[in-house]
């Protein structure tokens, strides 16, 4: 066994197991770069305060530190005049109520919402600096005061004074968010009566 080794040892011109030496430049030039990797935003906290009017069956939900404002009035029945604000601007449309079923339109927004007894659905789209979101959502409560809001990038909780929680402003812009809140004004507005 030892003559083999040393046969094949002898076989093997000098050096031929010696590594060249290799520099930090030279293993730049062989590895490209890696990227780094794209950092997601956080998600933001959101606190909308609400006021009810039922007198002009009205409502308004304010959030003033992210530039979020909704303002629902009843407009006849089954019709409300909508008002969105956020830094993008001014939003206005009209929710229209056809049995259970809620439409929201107006500014390139295309919203529904169906279902009924405290648990409704949202989805539509709408565009903002020419690009489409699409919005899928749920509603969950006990009544129109109090519930949670979840899904697409989503968690609020709504209650007659506010509605709070945190968004991914990525998969749903502060737009959306102003018109789920629209939606839920919508619904306190319609489940108090006029006084």
């Amino acid at each position: 066994m030892k003559l083999i080794s040393l046969l094949l040892l002898a076989a093997v011109p000098a050096g031929a197991f010696d590594l060249p030496a290799v520099g930090v430049a030279d293993v730049k030039a062989i590895v490209p770069a890696a990227e780094a990797p794209a950092v997601k935003p956080a998600t933001q906290h959101l606190w909308l305060s609400v006021t009810n009017t039922p007198s002009f069956k009205e409502a308004q939900a304010s959030d003033w530190s992210n530039q979020v404002e909704a303002r629902v009035r009843g407009n006849g029945t089954d019709r409300y005049d909508v008002n969105l604000r956020t830094p993008q601007g001014y939003t206005w449309g009209s929710i229209s109520k056809f049995g259970s079923s809620y439409n929201f339109f107006g500014s390139g927004m295309n919203l529904y919402m169906s279902g009924g007894n405290g648990s409704h659905f949202i989805n539509g789209n709408f565009m903002e600096n020419g690009k489409t979101y699409f919005v899928s959502v749920n509603v969950s409560g006990s009544d129109a005061f109090n519930g949670n809001v979840y899904g697409n990038g989503l968690n609020l909780f709504y209650s007659r004074g506010s509605i709070n929680g945190w968004f991914d402003e990525a998969l749903l812009p502060k737009k959306a968010v102003a018109a789920v809140a629209a939606f839920l004004l919508a619904l306190q507005i319609e489940a108090q009566p006029a006084k």
